[in-house]
């Protein structure tokens, strides 16, 4: 679970793109999970201009009656997006209020230095295709992860 949820945060910083001249238009991912007395509730909504994403909000709520549980998961969120939370336009929130843990990140990708981003995790390298992420790619990688987008 805490493995699945290290993935997901950084799909986060995979939202890398441009802006065009096109309207701006959002795209909503989600993905509920329960496992273990364990609910995830994954939300991001990712905004767009022709094929490349601008901006990109994700809120994730981790619910458990098991404090110990909600702790362990802020550290674990906290080593995962401490490298790349130092990165201009990378903005990361985590809390806990009662059985729930949320985690917020605003990312704009139209002023973000992807070449940074890609210091802090070579994988995204792959992603990356002139400073720039596609929806297309979004979507496909999301899928792959359970996540159901709708435009």
């Amino acid at each position: 679970m805490k493995k699945f949820l290290a993935v997901v945060m950084c799909v986060g910083v995979l939202f890398l793109t441009g802006c065009g001249a096109e309207e701006e238009k959002t795209l909503k991912c989600t993905r509920t999970l329960n496992q273990s007395g364990i609910k995830m509730d994954l939300s991001y909504n990712v905004s767009y201009k022709g094929d490349y994403v601008t901006k990109v909000k994700s809120v994730e709520k981790i619910i458990s009656n098991d404090s110990a549980t909600l702790e362990a998961y802020k550290e674990q969120l906290k080593k995962t997006t401490e490298s790349v939370s130092k990165i201009e336009y990378y903005d990361h929130d985590v809390k806990i209020d009662g059985d729930t843990l949320t985690s917020t990140i605003t990312i704009d990708y139209t002023k973000i230095d992807t070449d940074k981003l890609i210091e802090t995790d070579s994988s995204l390298k792959q992603l990356i295709k002139k400073g720039k992420v596609s929806v297309k790619d979004i979507k496909t990688l999301y899928n792959g992860l359970g996540v159901t987008c709708e435009d």
